[in-house]
């Protein structure tokens, strides 16, 4: 009887010790494949990150790439618009390129002084007969704003103005002709008029336009993981 009772102590000491056993290979077998799972998912995760700076990397050399090869079309483009009779014939001044013609009918920026100017020296200046009584440029925006008109495409900026000028008939059908035949693009959106005896008053209101210069500077951009 005292044996059997030993037997079955020493069985039930064994089944416990071999539980412990299986219970520690067990928990480091899950040790083993959280740590193998965490290093797959990391792995993963840097290989992907990998892929995306190498297809970022490919897209701006493919951008370099075809911005380098559109240089000869471009300067050949230049030379060609440079010899231009028809933009020499509209040039301002006789010593200026043809090609400075463009960048007069569309400036790169909002000077509000030059339009004002041209506006009065270039186009209302000289008419016989003519009275420029006003004339402001960018008048219903807030100082250093520029109204953008709705619809305008590939980032064109509108520059508002108005103008007051009085005199005969003869007069103000010159300032209107030299006002449509502008080198600088115009548009003339009201015209109203007053008269008093032989003299007649208009007021026009109307935008100039100009586009932006692009920014052609190489920036470095962030790729966060």
């Amino acid at each position: 009887m005292r044996k059997d009772i030993d037997g079955i102590i020493r069985k039930r000491n064994l089944i416990a010790r071999t539980r412990k056993t299986v219970m520690f290979w067990v928990a480091g077998a899950s040790c083993a494949l959280g740590a193998v799972l965490v290093v797959a998912f990391l792995l993963v995760q840097t290989i992907v990150f990998n892929q995306k700076i190498i297809g970022m990397k490919s897209e701006t050399r493919g951008v370099l790439r075809s911005n380098i090869e559109a240089v000869p079309d471009l300067e050949a483009n230049i030379r060609v618009l440079n010899t231009n009779e028809e933009l020499e014939r509209v040039s301002l001044t006789t010593d200026s390129r043809p090609l400075q013609s463009i960048l007069d009918a569309l400036p790169a920026d909002d000077n509000r002084l030059a339009l004002g100017a041209s506006l009065q020296q270039k186009l209302f200046n000289g008419v016989a007969g003519l009275t420029v009584d006003a004339l402001s440029v960018d008048p219903s925006a807030a100082s250093g704003q520029v109204l953008a008109e709705e619809g305008l495409d590939g980032g064109l900026q509108e520059l508002p103005f108005s103008a007051s000028i009085s005199g005969d008939a003869n007069a103000l059908r010159q300032a209107l002709q030299r006002l449509e035949k502008s080198i600088r693009a115009v548009n003339v959106k009201t015209i109203n008029a007053t008269s008093s005896g032989s003299n007649v008053s208009l007021q026009i209101t109307g935008s100039a336009y100009y586009l932006p210069a692009q920014d052609l500077s190489l920036t470095t951009q962030e790729v966060k993981q």
